[in-house]
C-alpha cells in the first residue's frame, strides 16, 4: 500500500511537470472579464465550469442573482470527519486608467517570470492553482480519506453577500471542518485572523441661513462635521483586552509587518488600535446658503480585543462630549475581529507544508484588511488565507505575481490536502 510521502512526491512531480498547464490557466482566468463593480461573473463561472468538466469533474453552479454566479464541486462522500473547503473569488476591482498601465491589463501572460494582469495577486492566480490542484487530485486517483470541495465565488471585491456570503447561507458547503482561501500572502506568511470592518455613516444636521451671515446666523452642518471628523480621531485611543493566547500572534503580526513587509514603523500599531479613515464628505446645497445637513461615510477597522458595538458607542460618547447631535447607521463590510487559531488542523497543516517548501520560519500572521474569510468563520469554518503575489501591485495598475510562486502555492495547497484529509485505509496506487 502507498504511503502519504509517495503520494507527496507524485503530486509535487505533477505539478512540476504541469506549471505550464497551471500559468496558462491563471492566464485564461485574467483574460476574462469579471470587474466589480459591475460584478457580473457569468461568463467567468461557465469558463471555471467548462475547464472542471473537460477535466472529468461535473460541478454545479448557484446563481444569487445579478450575474453573481458560484462554481462549486464535491469529491468525497458527505459526513466525512474531515471535510476540505479549496475557496477563492474570482470577480476583481477594476481595472481603472488603462494608459495608466506599462502592459495590456488583461494580458495573463509570463514576461520575465512574471504573471501580469488585473487578478494576477488578487486572486486569479491562486483560484487557478487551487482549481489545477483539484484537477490533479481527480486526476491522479488520489484516494483521500475525506471529502475536499472547491468554491470559485463572486462578490467578494463589494463585500460577498452574494459570493460566498450566499452560498454558505444555502448550506452548500454544510460539515465543512477547515477551508484554505487563495487571497493574496506574503510568500512564506499566510494570513490566520484580521481585524473588524465597522463602516457607519455620520448625519449632522445645522439650522440654513443666509451665507453673508456666517458665523452669527445659522448653524452649518459642515463646520459641525469638520468638528465630528476630529474629535472621532479620538477613537484611535481605545484599548483592546486581546486574548492571551493571541498576544504573541499580534506581536508577531507587528514584526512581520515592518522587517518582511517594509512598511514604516508605526504602521504596526495598527494590530492593537482602531484606525478611522474618512471616505466620503457631503455637505450644503450651494456656496451661499448655510450647510443644513453634512454626510460622512468613515471606514474604521476594530482590533481584536474590541468590538463594533464598543467602537459605535464609544463614537456616540465622543460626540456627545462635543455637544455634536448626529446620526451614526451602520453601512458597507461589517465584520468583528475574527481569527483561526495557530493550533487549528488546517492552520498547522498548511504552514507545515509552507516551511518544508520554502521557509522553515513560515508562520501566521494576521492582517489589516478584511475578505470572504470573516464569512467562513462566522460560519463555524476554521480558514487561513494563503495566495501568490506581489502585494504592492494588488488593486493598483501593473498587478502582477511571481511565476514560481503561482507553482509554490499549487504545492502547498497539494500537500495540505493530502495531509490534512489523509488516505483510505485501502488505496491501492493506481497504475502509472
Amino acid at each position: 500500500m502507498p504511503t502519504t510521502a509517495e503520494w507527496e512526491q507524485r503530486l509535487l512531480a505533477a505539478i512540476d511537470d504541469s506549471q505550464d498547464e497551471l500559468l496558462a490557466l491563471a492566464g485564461l482566468l485574467i483574460r476574462t472579464p469579471s470587474e466589480n463593480p459591475p460584478g457580473d461573473c457569468t461568463e467567468i463561472a461557465g469558463v471555471i465550469a467548462g475547464l472542471l468538466r473537460d477535466g472529468g469533474v461535473d460541478p454545479e453552479l448557484f446563481d444569487a442573482g445579478q450575474g453573481r454566479v458560484s462554481v462549486v464541486a464535491h469529491r468525497g462522500q458527505k459526513g466525512e470527519d474531515r471535510h476540505l473547503v479549496f475557496a477563492g473569488h474570482s470577480d476583481v476591482v477594476p481595472i481603472g486608467d488603462v494608459s495608466r498601465w506599462t502592459f495590456p491589463p488583461t494580458a495573463g501572460d509570463v514576461v520575465d517570470g512574471w504573471l501580469r494582469g488585473r487578478g494576477a495577486s488578487d486572486m486569479k492566480a491562486g483560484l487557478a492553482g487551487l482549481i489545477h490542484v483539484y484537477l490533479l487530485l481527480h486526476r491522479l486517483g488520489v484516494p483521500l480519506r475525506g471529502r475536499i470541495s472547491l468554491a470559485a465565488v463572486p462578490d467578494e471585491e463589494t463585500g460577498g453577500r452574494l459570493g460566498a456570503d450566499w452560498l454558505l447561507g444555502q448550506g452548500v458547503l454544510e460539515g465543512a471542518t477547515g477551508g484554505v482561501i487563495a487571497e493574496p500572502a506574503e510568500r512564506d506568511h499566510p494570513t490566520i485572523g484580521q481585524k473588524g470592518s465597522n463602516w457607519f455613516r455620520l448625519t449632522v444636521r445645522g439650522i440654513p441661513g443666509h451665507g453673508s451671515l456666517q458665523p452669527v446666523h445659522g448653524v452649518s452642518a459642515n463646520l459641525l462635521g469638520a468638528r465630528a471628523i476630529l474629535a472621532l480621531q479620538r477613537l484611535w485611543d481605545m484599548v483592546p483586552d486581546a486574548p492571551a493566547e493571541l498576544r504573541q500572534l499580534i506581536a508577531d503580526s507587528q514584526h512581520f509587518a515592518v522587517q518582511r513587509e517594509g512598511y514604516a514603523p508605526e504602521v504596526a500599531q495598527v494590530f492593537e488600535h482602531v484606525t478611522i479613515n474618512v471616505g466620503t464628505i457631503r455637505g450644503g446645497t450651494s456656496t451661499n446658503v448655510v450647510a443644513d445637513t453634512c454626510v460622512i461615510e468613515f471606514d474604521t477597522r476594530v482590533p481584536i480585543g474590541l468590538s463594533r458595538a464598543q467602537v459605535l458607542a464609544r463614537a456616540e460618547e465622543i460626540l456627545a462630549e462635543e455637544g455634536i447631535d448626529a446620526e451614526i447607521e451602520p453601512i458597507g463590510f461589517q465584520s468583528e475581529p475574527n481569527w483561526t487559531a495557530p493550533t487549528d488542523p488546517i492552520v498547522e497543516t498548511l504552514v507545515g507544508a509552507l516551511r518544508e517548501l520554502s521557509d522553515p520560519e513560515a508562520q501566521g500572521v494576521l492582517q489589516w484588511a478584511s475578505s470572504d474569510a470573516r464569512t467562513f468563520r462566522r460560519h463555524g469554518i476554521p480558514v487561513l488565507q494563503y495566495g501568490p503575489a506581489d502585494l504592492k501591485t494588488i488593486h493598483s495598475f501593473d498587478e502582477r505575481a511571481r511565476a514560481s510562486d503561482v507553482v509554490l502555492a499549487a504545492k502547498v495547497y497539494a500537500l495540505t490536502a493530502l495531509r490534512y484529509l489523509g488516505l483510505r485505509d485501502d488505496a491501492d496506487l493506481p497504475a502509472l
